[in-house]
């Protein structure tokens, strides 16, 4: 007599990535924590005399070029009273042998984990005609709660890209 043996199933461990996720112009938006630095009170930021939202701000030893990143993403720039609002720097190295890369907030990100199943791309209509640019993916809150709006993934390769046709 053979006796069969019943293998249990193990369950799939959830693959969870992390995102530091943060609000611009009533929209949520998150950037891998893979690609985060640091986030510091905004320093004055230099170089920009021609408002095309783009600077220099000086942090330790080294001068971050900032991007107005509410214009990169709506295509239009913030208002005066938007840019007052600023207080935080969010410092982001998108690869190693790259520039660093700084984003002004309104308010401090948020670290947030959102399991990888979680990550859905943007239909490629919405990418060539919607209102937002420069972001590849979406993300659905890791909380079930199916009346919180989506987070736009924010695509800094693409955004530092677009700087060559400001």
């Amino acid at each position: 007599m053979v006796l069969k043996t019943r293998r249990r199933r193990q369950p799939q461990p959830v693959v969870m990535e992390q995102f530091l996720t943060f609000l611009i112009r009533q929209e949520q938006f998150a950037v891998p924590m893979a690609q985060a630095n640091r986030v510091i009170p905004l320093p004055p930021i230099y170089g920009d005399r021609s408002r095309r939202g783009v600077g220099l701000v000086n942090h330790g030893d080294r001068e971050i070029l900032v991007i107005e990143i509410g214009r990169c993403l709506f295509a239009e720039p913030l208002s005066a009273a938007e840019t007052e609002k600023l207080k935080f720097l969010l410092i982001l190295q998108p690869d190693l042998a790259g520039e660093w890369l700084g984003f002004p907030l309104v308010d401090p990100p948020i670290i947030e984990r959102v399991p990888q199943d979680h990550i859905h791309p943007i239909p490629k209509n919405y990418l060539h005609w919607g209102n937002i640019h420069h972001v590849s993916s979406l993300m659905v809150s890791s909380t079930n709660d199916p009346n919180l709006p989506p987070i736009f993934i924010v695509d800094v390769p693409q955004v530092l890209a677009s700087l060559k046709t400001l």
